[in-house]
């Protein structure tokens, strides 16, 4: 079942995706000649009007045909005024850029949809595992064990431990824990190093709570009430719209780095296991989204589906052609070009410069060639060594 509904959410990111292009393309009133869905064979199409609706075999992608897209494509002298290059460069702009802004919009509504409908674990003091050779496995802590104090300051739930412990690095902590009935003390060493890397320095006790998604260092699992700008905090991490992006971005950082590719490759031609944090095909992420659903964590699928979009979104934005992000590339170098030619006001009269193709196509050709690479090393990847193993 979840398979199909992962499915459909991707069919359903890409038909999305082409329809903001498309409606922001008409309501500017430009020529958008074919809205289709998938690639490959035509399976079914109709026309309506001027334009042509249809769907192909491959349901991986999809485009939407604007009348003009360049100056050199041949167009019908009655379109005059309605080419896409004739538009303004701020219409412009905005029809590039509506696609990706679909995949943030529904990235918000997935995380609103998690948020309402299935919401987070409820506070609690309870601890339900501890990290081997952790701090709080040192200080003698147990999964069932209930803090109830930390240096005399009592705490409810696991937001107000963490807070205390992240603070405190270096520090010894006295905790105040209620086990079996009965109330114990003991003292906490934060000596250890943080295991994740965005709070390095932070101080880690290495105790999960009862119902954390993620059982790694000290987590928080909270429920707040629903808020659409809702600062949610599960397994010590803000489920905010804002650090869902920054998070996002991050993580392809990290992933499209000289390491991170250098590791990603390495896994196919060497021994190295696959990294915990590398790129995934829509198999992969198929694979942890059905993982994820058997489970029973459904929270944790809407979240997995809102971050793939976001993921969507924001390399749909990268400045390199023929990615979305290439074309406002190309339109911001020609209009910076004739930026500099109003401001010298020489008096020469001469075409509005174009970028020429035969620049750009090499661009876009090398960049679809990795990206191809790419998704071919992580279908490889995906087959041989499952993304579903990194959440059991």
């Amino acid at each position: 079942m979840f398979v199909a509904i992962f499915v459909f959410t991707i069919v359903f990111s890409i038909a999305l995706h082409e329809l903001g292009h498309f409606v922001t393309a008409k309501a500017f009133g430009m020529k958008a000649e074919r809205y289709f869905i998938g690639f490959g064979p035509t399976v079914w199409s109709r026309h309506v009007g001027e334009t042509e609706y249809g769907l192909k075999a491959i349901p991986a992608g999809g485009f939407v045909k604007i009348a003009g897209m360049t100056p050199w494509e041949e167009v019908d002298p009655a379109d005059d005024g309605r080419l896409f290059y004739q538009q303004k460069p701020w219409k412009r702009v905005i029809v590039l850029s509506a696609g990706s802004a679909t995949h943030l919009v529904l990235a918000f509504i997935l995380l609103i949809a998690g948020l309402a409908f299935v919401g987070l674990p409820m506070s609690t003091n309870e601890v339900a595992m501890v990290v081997e050779d952790s701090p709080g496995a040192a200080a003698g802590l147990e999964p069932g064990d209930v803090i109830v104090a930390v240096d005399g300051q009592a705490v409810d739930g696991f937001a107000p431990i963490r807070d205390i412990v992240e603070g405190a690095a270096g520090e010894t902590l006295a905790l105040e824990v209620l086990r079996d009935g009965e109330t114990i003390t003991t003292e906490a060493v934060l000596d250890a190093a943080h295991p994740d890397p965005e709070r390095a320095g932070a101080g880690f006790l290495g105790v999960a709570p009862e119902g954390a998604v993620e059982p790694l260092g000290l987590v928080d699992g909270t429920r707040t009430a629903f808020s659409p700008s809702a600062s949610v905090e599960i397994t010590g991490r803000d489920y905010s719209m804002w650090f869902m992006t920054r998070a996002t971005v991050d993580g392809l950082t990290r992933i499209f780095s000289l390491d991170g590719l250098t590791s990603f490759f390495g896994s196919v031609a060497g021994d190295e296991p696959r990294p915990a944090e590398s790129a995934t095909s829509l198999v992969g992420a198929g694979q942890i989204v059905n993982e994820l659903g058997n489970q029973g964590d459904v929270f944790a699928v809407l979240v997995v589906l809102a971050q793939l979009n976001l993921v969507l979104g924001l390399l749909n934005m990268l400045p390199l052609p023929p990615l979305d992000g290439g074309h406002v590339a190309v339109l911001a170098v020609e209009e910076s070009v004739e930026g500099v030619r109003k401001l010298r006001k020489d008096g020469r009269s001469r075409p509005k410069f174009r970028l020429n193709p035969s620049v750009v196509t090499p661009i876009a050709l090398a960049v679809i060639a990795f990206f191809v690479v790419l998704t071919g090393t992580a279908l490889y990847l995906d087959i041989t060594q499952p993304a579903s193993q990194l959440v059991q």
